[in-house]
């Protein structure tokens, strides 16, 4: 599925007035807390013409391995850029555009919206960056009152919370309804 995010105005380059990102689990949007894109993504590349820093860091990413296996082991690294995107489901909630060293342009968009709490390399780095972490998947037979991510993101399925309209249904059935949602 195809997920357009706004950018903010006051903080995209101009001509940059959205990110679109590929993802095969819509049902985690509420569970989103930032998004990351290639060192070679235009967004990255129009945000690094004002940023000397941002420059140095895309070229200090494209110098590394970019294998699957070069990604998986290698510190994960990432460079705020400024830009806040807007969540699909919530215009008011803006959530911080990072370009990321594993993040690859050739796979999908070459842009991610980051889930920790259901994927283990956007959990490393939302714990090495400070980065909110919220479950929105209960595995079954744990309870939402007592459920927390800890070292291990969850990527199963199960029942929605902390998904706003979503919470209580299967995550079958969440996807369904983003879906739906996003093509409106």
């Amino acid at each position: 599925l195809l997920v357009r995010w706004a950018l903010d105005k006051t903080t995209a380059p101009k001509g940059e007035s959205e990110v679109e990102i590929y993802t095969t689990r819509p049902d985690t949007l509420f569970g989103a807390s930032f998004l990351a894109v290639a060192p070679d993504h235009p967004l990255a590349k129009a945000a690094a013409e004002k940023s000397p820093e941002l420059a140095a860091f895309c070229d200090e990413c494209r110098r590394m391995g970019t294998s699957v296996a070069d990604l998986e082991t290698a510190e994960k690294k990432g460079f705020d850029t400024g830009i806040r995107a807007q969540h699909p489901l919530d215009k008011d909630w803006l959530l911080p555009v990072y370009v990321a060293n594993f993040i690859l342009m050739d796979y999908g968009t070459g842009a991610i919206f980051a889930c920790p709490s259901g994927d283990q390399r956007d959990l490393d780095f939302a714990r090495k960056y400070k980065l909110p972490v919220v479950p929105v998947i209960l595995p079954p037979g744990q309870d939402a009152a007592t459920f927390t991510v800890g070292d291990k993101a969850y990527d199963g399925d199960g029942t929605m919370i902390n998904s706003r309209f979503l919470d209580g249904m299967t995550t079958t059935a969440a996807f369904e309804d983003v879906a739906s949602r996003l093509e409106k």
